[in-house]
């Protein structure tokens, strides 16, 4: 009895390190892809295709595109008032976009807000680029497909697109990202 008591157990023993084995195996190829990713946005869906099409909106009723940039790079974000990774990154973006004017046209394309909240936000942070209205997401979904903000493109002046970050980028690297591109000072 003792002896079918022990062989019992250290089956169940066995069967946990078993698991716990393959759940570490599991975890670890689950992992490894995302490890090895490049962090500089130059693999995306969108990366090394034409951009989308962009028509939207700002804040005083213009119309803007991507043909509005010219030979500048052009940087599209799409955001929102209510992000708080995108509120902590657009007072280096307006830095960037002040220095850069002859290199870079940034465009935010808010996530379907409305405009009088976008206009507070915009006047509350010294937003002066040219913030987009998205209302039906038309935009946005023809880019990101999925949710998700805050979204980052950059497109060159051939229409395609550089690269394209997912998530936050911080002040160091929008500025390392720029230059990579082709804008620097």
């Amino acid at each position: 009895m003792i002896r079918s008591a022990l062989l019992r157990r250290r089956g169940s023993l066995l069967w946990l390190g078993l698991i716990v084995v393959l759940a570490l195996v599991l975890g670890w190829l689950a992992l490894t892809p995302l490890l090895r990713a490049p962090t500089d946005g130059s693999i995306g869906t969108l990366v090394g295709r034409p951009a989308p099409a962009l028509s939207a909106t700002d804040l005083d009723g213009r119309t803007w595109s991507l043909g509005d940039a010219g030979d500048r790079l052009t940087w599209v974000n799409f955001w929102a008032t209510s992000c708080e990774p995108c509120r902590t990154e657009m007072p280096a973006m307006q830095r960037l976009a002040e220095v850069h004017a002859d290199d870079l046209l940034i465009l935010g394309v808010d996530w379907g807000e409305e405009a009088s909240a976008v206009t507070d936000f915009a006047d509350r942070y010294g937003v002066t680029y040219p913030i987009l209205l998205d209302p039906g997401l038309d935009n946005y979904y023809r880019w990101a497909g999925t949710d998700g903000l805050p979204r980052h493109y950059f497109i060159g002046a051939d229409g395609t697109v550089m690269r394209e970050v997912i998530g936050p980028l911080d002040p160091a690297r929008m500025v390392a990202m720029l230059a990579e591109l082709g804008v620097s000072r």
